[in-house]
């Protein structure tokens, strides 16, 4: 389903092409019935007309990139949903069984094995808590990522909305000769100050998604860099008959 703010923001912007198109004509409207004693004014409109279009296309290609890739917000929060839910509380509840407080293990048996079982076990459970946490961090972070997609689009709308503002003051004003070069500065300010939003926004956006990589890299690094391995030698075969010194004794 498609993020209702990037359908919104699509809207805005078909609305404003639609703006800008008025504008043209309008200016191209009243150059076509100039007289000839007022020529002399025809050319710098004309230069400010051509600024204007080249501001307006450098806005158009990066809308144009930027919703080729609207990200999925939704999608996001359902993955980082998944992850907390069917990955960190499944290993959370196994955790929980695996303490020495539930298990009989170490009540049943006695001797060096059975104590480096109890040593083993803790560590293990540990383990499973961090995999737990690393699922919550997932959750967080891709909450983070779905906030910061939204939050840009919401920029991308309102900025959508002040150029076709300012879109329609610049029709107004084009309506005369005199009136064009002020319409003309008024809608590449616009143009300008929409694609500076565009612009910040997109790296708010980006640097959010490094800095959430970067935390969930570090989480990975510092509790899933290196699982507790049992000591296999330390346990023997489990039997009360080891003969290697291990000595598993039943509690009687």
């Amino acid at each position: 389903m498609t993020n209702p703010l990037v359908q919104q923001a699509g809207d805005k912007a078909n609305e404003l092409e639609e703006k800008i198109k008025e504008f043209f004509d309008a200016v191209n409207d009243v150059l076509s019935w100039v007289p000839d004693f007022l020529s002399d004014l025809i050319e710098p409109i004309q230069r400010g007309i051509d600024a204007l279009n080249q501001k307006i296309q450098e806005f158009w290609d990066r809308v144009n990139l930027i919703r080729e890739q609207p990200g999925d917000s939704d999608r996001l929060r359902q993955v980082g949903d998944q992850w907390a839910n069917e990955i960190g509380n499944s290993a959370g509840d196994i955790a929980g069984t695996i303490s020495l407080d539930k298990l009989k293990t170490n009540i049943d048996w006695t001797g060096k094995a059975a104590e480096t079982y109890k040593a083993t076990v803790p560590a293990q459970a540990s383990g499973l808590n961090s995999v737990k946490d690393l699922a919550n961090q997932m959750k967080s972070s891709l909450s983070s990522l779905a906030n910061a997609i939204d939050n840009f689009w919401l920029a991308i709308k309102v900025a959508f909305v002040v150029f076709i503002a300012g879109a329609v003051a610049a029709i107004a004003t084009a309506c005369t000769v005199v009136g064009l070069p002020a319409a003309i500065a008024t809608a590449a300010a616009v143009s300008i100050g929409l694609v500076t939003t565009a612009i910040i926004a997109m790296q708010s956006f980006t640097q959010t998604i490094a800095t959430e990589q970067g935390n969930i890299t570090q989480k990975i690094h510092d509790d899933l860099g290196e699982w507790s391995k049992t000591n296999i030698d330390a346990l023997g075969h489990a039997s009360v008959n080891d003969r290697n010194g291990t000595n598993w004794h039943i509690n009687r």
